[in-house]
């Protein structure tokens, strides 16, 4: 697994953790990710049992940063209940990625009760996000 996405699913397992409980479907989202990119189970389990502290952001691509965002907040919505703690770590997360506070706040007041938002419709709009490395 390459270092992004082992960065990513370690951001998503602690969101996860971040309300003191981790849902089946917040479980069953961070490893349908991993399956799509070919991760085997036990390596899975050993992240989720053992998460890495999430570290610096601040050397990643906008893409990245985008793409780190989108899947916080649809993890953020999946289990179909938005707690304050999540949308407090997602808030960080934005802001540790290099989004705009206000920006980041909008958006997850946009859409927080949009529990079937889909990634590419989330994408296009964290996407617009003022960031300082977008092209």
């Amino acid at each position: 697994m390459d270092a992004v996405l082992r960065k990513k699913i370690n951001i998503l397992i602690h969101l996860a953790g971040a309300d003191g409980h981790f849902d089946d479907s917040e479980r069953a989202f961070i490893y349908n990710i991993c399956l799509r990119h070919g991760v085997d189970l036990d390596t899975i389990g050993d992240l989720i049992a053992e998460p890495e502290p999430i570290g610096s952001l601040g050397a990643i691509s906008h893409a990245t940063a985008v793409d780190y965002l989108t899947e916080s907040i649809l993890l953020m919505l999946v289990d179909g209940k938005v707690l304050p703690s999540e949308i407090l770590f997602c808030q960080d997360m934005g802001l540790r990625l290099g989004f705009q506070k206000a920006a980041v706040d909008k958006l997850i007041e946009e859409i927080k009760e949009d529990f079937g938002i889909k990634y590419e419709e989330l994408h296009s709009h964290v996407l617009a996000l003022p960031h300082p490395n977008k092209n």
